[in-house]
């Protein structure tokens, strides 16, 4: 999946130092931003004048800085600055200017995700469709924005599978997942393709799809440079492909939620109606509110939900949803499986980076556990001796340096956290400890700011 589409949030939330600077000089870069003549005339004609006038004022304007709540962990918790609930997700709110989240310990805890709004209306989309628990699948996930959004939706009892083709997104997402904390997730790294030659049926598949990313021009100033008419084409080839390859995976009755961060219709309408004709599909309405300024399908009557910058709260998204025609089966069925009946036989040809809780490794004679251990929302008390830190030495083991603890602390393994809420571990030695937080998630600056919570502290 090409880096341009939907899933540039990692850039955000990996350097936001940088996407400070890159906001602060917003300004500036509105005034030099000119669209490709293609895309310009292409998209006037699709909008209209007025639609088209207001894209054009959102593309060039600050995007909005928004954050959404794990609910698993934040139970009473929201964000201490100014800030506005995001309509369609309970758990997303507006911040009022982009703080430094890379410096917040709660933010490596997993208690909340960096995420443009319009991507949140997952979560709304889904709580209309899973009543009760459902086997779902997000088929194209990194960073994991929309799976971990999806799951603080499902009814309980669900099982979701997160899958990213590409190798590195795929660690990239696994770590997201990770900091989540469910249980009952497991992140592949394959093709659409390979799903087939699994047991594996779901009653609910998201295919958020590699797009031309024309909703992310005002984000990444690449995707400009790299749209064209040519790659358009190619995307809307590719995303057909990804659909059918995935289709028999859903079960009769079953519900697709196409999604695309790009505003053209080939990739749009036009797919989505594809869907519907070609692999056999009703499109299906999702209630929505005047207020959220929702656009519809630009070329049919067809219940499409498009978010437009400048008209919408957020950055550019399409998404509709199609219920596989066929009755849903009445027999047992794979999907109507509990948790523990998976099987590995269920699941030959997939390549599993993670689920639950990863088995301890031992190194020489220590049993060292695993990040997902301390990650989890499942209960861990007790089975560690635990040590709260202050904020330095919260960045110092964020950073995976050498950490000292209070000398009061258990020698062995203990459970670092920071006003209550775990971080990773470490091997307490007595006169220093052994930093046990992975190697590739570490802050690598140097920077220190001042502690400034994001998130009201629990007293």
């Amino acid at each position: 999946m090409p880096d341009i589409g939907c899933k540039v949030t990692t850039f955000f939330l990996k350097y936001d130092r940088l996407a400070a600077y890159i906001q602060y000089y917003f300004s500036t870069f509105a005034i030099v931003m000119k669209f490709p003549e293609a895309f310009t005339s292409y998209t006037r004609r699709l909008m209209g004048d007025e639609l088209f006038a207001c894209l054009e004022q959102g593309l060039v304007a600050q995007p909005p800085v928004s954050i959404r709540l794990n609910p698993f962990k934040t139970a009473g918790m929201e964000p201490t600055a100014a800030h506005e609930q995001i309509g369609w997700c309970d758990e997303g709110f507006y911040l009022s200017d982009r703080p430094s989240f890379t410096f917040d310990p709660f933010f490596h805890a997993g208690l909340y995700y960096v995420q443009e709004a319009s991507s949140m209306f997952v979560a709304h989309v889904v709580r209309q469709l899973a009543p009760s628990p459902v086997h779902m699948l997000d088929l194209c996930a990194a960073p994991g924005g929309k799976t971990t959004c999806v799951m603080g939706a499902l009814p309980s009892g669900s099982v979701l599978f997160s899958n990213e083709p590409v190798k590195l997104r795929a660690r990239i997402l696994c770590e997201n997942v990770l900091k989540f904390g469910h249980p009952d997730i497991y992140v592949t790294n394959n093709h659409a393709r390979d799903y087939q030659k699994t047991r594996l049926k779901f009653d609910l598949i998201l295919a958020d799809v590699p797009c031309s990313g024309e909703g992310m021009f005002r984000k990444d100033e690449g995707a400009i440079e790299e749209w064209s008419p040519a790659n358009v084409a190619k995307c809307a080839q590719l995303q057909r492909e990804i659909v059918r390859d995935i289709w028999p995976c859903l079960n009769d009755g079953g519900h697709l939620i196409y999604s695309t961060c790009t505003f053209n219709a080939h990739e749009d309408e036009e797919n989505a109606n594809w869907i519907a004709q070609e692999l056999g599909a009703d499109f299906v309405t999702i209630p929505t509110k005047p207020e959220w300024n929702i656009t519809g399908s630009l070329t049919d009557g067809h219940p499409m939900y498009r978010f437009i910058p400048g008209k919408t709260r957020g950055e550019g998204l399409f998404m509709a949803v199609l219920r596989k025609r066929g009755a849903a089966d009445t027999l047992p069925r794979p999907s109507d499986k509990p948790l523990a009946a998976w099987k590995e036989k269920d699941m030959k040809g997939l390549r599993v980076l993670a689920h639950g809780v990863n088995a301890p490794q031992q190194k020489g004679k220590d049993l060292i556990p695993d990040i997902s251990e301390a990650l989890s929302i499942l209960p861990h008390k007790g089975r560690y001796a635990t040590v709260d830190v202050d904020y330095p030495a919260a960045i110092a083991y964020l950073r995976r340096e050498a950490i000292t603890l209070p000398p009061q602390t258990p020698r062995g393994i203990v459970l670092v956290t920071f006003h209550g809420q775990a971080l990773g571990f470490a091997k307490n030695l007595g006169n220093r400890a052994n930093n046990l937080f992975p190697q590739e998630w570490k802050i690598k600056s140097s920077h220190q700011p001042p502690f400034t919570p994001i998130l009201k502290i629990k007293p």
